[in-house]
């Protein structure tokens, strides 16, 4: 059983990965060498941040569950909230601009199009959201000591991002939402997985993409009665 759910503040000691606990992108860039934090302040750092984002924008994420057990998680927000962007130079000028931070699962479950649904999961976030875009720092093979926590530019070129703007270690990747034409098919299965665990919660019935269907459709029904 696979299920997909908006990140909360509780739910950060989920996030697992080989740096977890991590602040990474929620911190700003110092110069020389910090000691290490303790994890329960890591901890809570992040969820004050994810909490943070989530008054001013909504969830910054959602965490993937197999069998109950937290299995990957994806981390996007507005530019404006991501302090760790001010260290790479490709960093978008537009504080506005909607974040693919970082995406990671599980190893017991790589392979099977996990981490693709997550990424499909923030593109429908910032489709909701009237974003056009979204936009994510990667790391060619030559960026040197690339954090865990930074995407990779090839995986990302397959699911549709390209290169928005050029750099020999940490590019900035795009990808397109307006000429996507749908990123819900797999979504919509972990969503309704999800709903269907909830006691009296029902899935939003589907609707027509425009006017025009609409028109068409009628018009078909009449001449099918002519």
């Amino acid at each position: 059983m696979r299920e997909l759910r908006p990140l909360t503040p509780g739910d950060v000691g989920d996030l697992l990965a080989p740096c977890a606990p991590c602040t990474f992108w929620q911190t700003r860039p110092h110069h020389g060498h910090d000691r290490p934090a303790e994890p329960e302040r890591l901890r809570a750092a992040l969820a004050a941040w994810v909490a943070e984002v989530t008054e001013d924008w909504g969830p910054p994420g959602y965490v993937a569950y197999v069998d109950g057990e937290p299995a990957g998680y994806v981390l996007h927000a507005p530019a404006r909230l991501v302090p760790r962007l001010a260290a790479f130079p490709t960093a978008p000028s537009d504080p506005a601009t909607l974040m693919l931070i970082t995406a990671w699962t599980s190893p017991s479950v790589s392979g099977n199009g996990l981490r693709k649904v997550l990424v499909q999961a923030a593109a429908k976030d910032a489709l909701r959201h009237q974003a056009r875009s979204l936009d994510a720092i990667a790391a060619r093979p030559l960026a040197v000591a690339r954090h865990a926590c930074v995407l990779e530019v090839a995986p990302l070129e397959k699911l549709g991002f390209r290169v928005e703007r050029d750099h020999p270690a940490y590019p900035r990747l795009r990808l397109d939402l307006r000429t996507v034409v749908t990123v819900k098919d797999e979504v919509t299965a972990f969503v309704s997985r999800a709903i269907a665990r909830i006691p009296g919660a029902r899935p939003a019935p589907e609707t027509h993409p425009d006017g025009a269907t609409r028109a068409r459709e009628a018009l078909s029904r009449r001449s099918r009665h002519r």
